[in-house]
């Protein structure tokens, strides 16, 4: 993958983390918040980290 195209990808990842750490906070600000989503959302950010990390390597080598 070019880096360029590498790039936008780790942008585009980092948005989609910032969006899900809005949703958990709005989550969380319920009265009653939906535990099964909060979690839904943590483990997709921890994917979108991973996937971070991955490009980023490429970027290097």
């Amino acid at each position: 993958m070019k880096k360029k195209k590498l790039q936008k990808k780790i942008e585009s990842l980092r948005e989609q983390i910032e969006e899900h750490k809005e949703k958990i906070k709005l989550e969380k600000q319920k009265s009653f918040p939906n535990e099964g989503c909060i979690l839904h959302w943590e483990k997709e950010i921890i994917a979108f980290e991973r996937q971070i990390e991955k490009a980023v390597r490429k970027l290097e080598e």
